[in-house]
């Protein structure tokens, strides 16, 4: 028997995107999907484009940020597997498929496909790469700390959810990377599948395209998230172990970002307040160096594996 899916959806003010979304998700051919949509408020149309659609589970109301919107969305789902669309991105053509063949065996707790990232350009999608494999979506450390962390291109089984436990919305900039941790740490039997499942939209404003400003204010971010569970977690666990080299390149990375920017002064007091909370982190930040640059073609999407 296959498995039924709910979909959750957070939403403010995607008027023009949102309909494209649900739409992805309808074109999947499958009867036994939830589709909740969580909307905070939009000021918008996009209530509108929403009640075009009735068979959709909508929530609606203030919340405190995008992974407070995707947590009430969670509490309320009903499937057996859950995935997470974005507003402005889409499901793949045949995701729900390969999902579900892949889920089939009641042992696998998740799988992740391909993730596409596509711009509109003249009237037409261009696809500007693609990440597939394990090296460039797997669930890895090395995706979390200096990767990417491809949470919406992975299904997950509501009990392997259930587990982790919720995104933890202090972070919010960061709740991906440190929920993507936390699967890593629970090492879940899963699969990474060759099939595309998601197409990220670039534009204006979305967090997966981080530059410039907001790339500083993303690294902020995870560094901040990295020095949080470092001081919460044992000394001597495999979680305080792996926090302990997320920061160290949280710290490392931030540093060389001020660095290039012209702001010695800064990057001086980030590299000291990490060594007050590790002493040792430049050793575990040059540890990484390698992989880091191994991977480069990974995150590009140049080479699959």
């Amino acid at each position: 028997m296959t498995p039924r899916f709910s979909i959750v959806t957070p939403c403010l003010n995607r008027e023009a995107t949102i309909a494209a979304a649900i739409r992805s998700v309808q074109a999947q051919g499958r009867a036994d999907v939830e589709h909740i949509i969580v909307d905070g408020g939009s000021t918008d149309g996009t209530a509108t484009v929403l009640a075009g659609f009735p068979h959709l589970t909508v929530l609606r109301g203030p919340d405190r940020n995008l992974y407070d919107a995707i947590n009430k969305g969670l509490r309320v789902a009903r499937g057996e597997v859950v995935g997470l669309l974005n507003s402005d991105d889409l499901y793949a053509p045949g995701a729900f498929a390969a999902a579900a063949a892949a889920l089939a065996d009641p042992a696998t707790e998740m799988v992740i496909g391909a993730a596409e990232f596509f711009a509109g350009q003249d009237g037409r999608e261009v696809v500007q790469r693609v990440l597939r494999g394990p090296r460039a979506v797997g669930l890895t450390e090395a995706n979390v700390i200096g990767n990417v962390t491809a949470m919406n291109a992975a299904f997950y089984r509501r009990t392997l959810l259930d587990r982790v436990g919720p995104f933890d919305i202090r972070f919010p900039l960061s709740a991906d990377k440190d929920f993507w941790m936390r699967l890593v740490l629970a090492a879940p039997r899963h699969m990474v599948l060759p099939a595309t499942v998601i197409r990220y939209r670039a534009h204006a404003g979305s967090l997966t395209f981080a530059a410039g400003d907001t790339r500083a204010k993303l690294a902020q971010h995870l560094h901040a998230a990295a020095r949080t569970r470092l001081a919460e977690l044992p000394a001597g666990t495999p979680a305080h172990a792996a926090y302990r080299r997320w920061h160290a390149w949280a710290v490392g990375y931030r540093a060389l970002l001020l660095l290039r920017q012209g702001a010695a002064g800064a990057a001086w007091r980030i590299a000291s307040d990490g060594f007050a909370h590790d002493a040792t982190w430049p050793a575990r930040f040059l540890a990484r160096l390698p992989g880091h640059w191994r991977d480069r073609d990974a995150r590009s999407g140049g080479t699959p594996g």
